[in-house]
């Protein structure tokens, strides 16, 4: 599928404008980090040389690239990269959710250096290759994430909403950056806005009673009770107080996921921010000359990327996207999000249906128009205007 490039059109449409969300910089560093992991760890044998020889690691990387001859892959000028972000979780040894709770789209112009990031909201209802219809994250792990069949749904359904082709991508499992950040010694975080949380779920505990019985449980429900007054044990509470705080992997990460925040820290907004200083911190540390000298450090952050990481992303083209990432001019960066909330013209082409019979009582968002069309002529517009 290709893009319809609205620049030799005459009568060009206005420019959108810029719609909330996530700024891509939150994003570049982790393709700019793993980015990084894949260039020292996979030439590992001529590192550990070079190393000896007092050589910095960065030269090194630098080296080893300049022997690449190969080109990213693009169409119209365009290289696109899908982020997502799945978050399995377990209960004892059954999986019961692996989700892929955040997808963002990179687009990368290979010949004017711009940047768009394209935010797609997790309850959008799509089809599948077989005809089912389910929510684009449940794709991923209800058709299988290890066998990479749940992958290619993700990368087709992506490509058929936003009607153009997806060149790269990078699966990345939540509980990665717990370890990774451990490994790194902590990181130092800044905590812009002091809240609390009383209802940050704990792992393990999603299904225990605490101690009631179901038709006891079943009766405070009724009386309008909360989960978290019904099953207090399945919840704890957190808080963070104002400024820079060192965090290991599992505070770093209930500091990103908290949903119940009081002070205006339980909206999404707030939680992306949060996400946003978290990464920050994450790549300071991971590009610090501490880790970039230490080898055994180097190897340990290499060997989580290979057990966590799904892309196919090689060596080259990951220095190629660097390079290319580098270049760009983050001034002409726009983001955008798909909503059911927006104007039209800012990327509010979605809606929630009221009648959820047709969507197995879930709620999803589904297109205004009834098909993709209006998206694929807004992505077109948005892209190349």
């Amino acid at each position: 599928m290709n893009y319809v490039n609205l620049k030799t059109n005459a009568g060009r449409p206005a420019r959108a404008k810029k719609s909330g969300g996530k700024s891509v910089l939150a994003y570049l560093p982790i393709v700019a980090f793993t980015g990084l992991v894949i260039l020292v760890a996979v030439n590992a044998s001529r590192i550990k040389t070079a190393l000896a020889s007092m050589l910095s690691p960065v030269d090194i990387v630098n080296s080893i690239a300049k022997t690449a001859d190969t080109k990213l892959k693009e169409t119209d000028g365009r290289t696109n990269i899908l982020l997502l972000g799945s978050d399995q979780r377990s209960f004892g040894d059954q999986l019961y959710s692996q989700l892929t709770d955040t997808l963002v789209v990179i687009s990368v112009g290979t010949e004017n250096k711009d940047v768009v990031m394209i935010s797609i909201p997790r309850d959008l209802w799509v089809e599948s290759s077989d005809g089912s219809r389910w929510k684009i994250n449940e794709l991923y792990g209800i058709y299988g994430g290890k066998d990479g069949t749940g992958r290619e749904e993700v990368l087709k359904a992506v490509s058929s909403v936003l009607g153009i082709p997806i060149h790269y991508h990078s699966i990345v499992n939540f509980s990665m950056f717990e370890t990774v950040i451990d490994t790194l010694g902590g990181v130092e975080v800044y905590v812009e806005t002091a809240f609390e949380d009383f209802e940050y779920p704990i792992e393990g505990k999603e299904v225990d009673t605490c101690g009631r019985s179901a038709s006891d449980a079943k009766r405070m429900l009724s009386e309008g009770k909360a989960y978290v007054q019904i099953f207090p044990c399945r919840y704890e509470h957190i808080a963070f107080a104002k400024g820079v705080q060192k965090m290991d992997g599992a505070t770093a990460l209930k500091y990103v996921r908290s949903r119940h925040g009081n002070n205006d820290e339980g909206t999404d907004f707030a939680r992306a921010k949060r996400q946003q200083n978290l990464i920050a911190a994450v790549k300071e540390k991971a590009l610090s000359s501490t880790t970039l000298l230490d080898f055994s450090k180097i190897a340990s952050l290499f060997d989580l990327y290979a057990k966590n990481v799904d892309t196919n992303l090689d060596l080259s083209s990951v220095q190629l996207f660097l390079s290319l990432a580098k270049s760009s001019t983050f001034a002409n960066t726009r983001s955008l999000v798909l909503d059911d909330r927006s104007a039209g013209e800012n990327g509010g082409l979605l809606y929630a249906p009221t009648d959820l019979t047709m969507y197995g009582g879930k709620y999803v968002l589904i297109p205004k128009a009834g098909d993709y069309s209006q998206i694929h002529a807004y992505m077109q517009k948005y892209l190349f205007d």
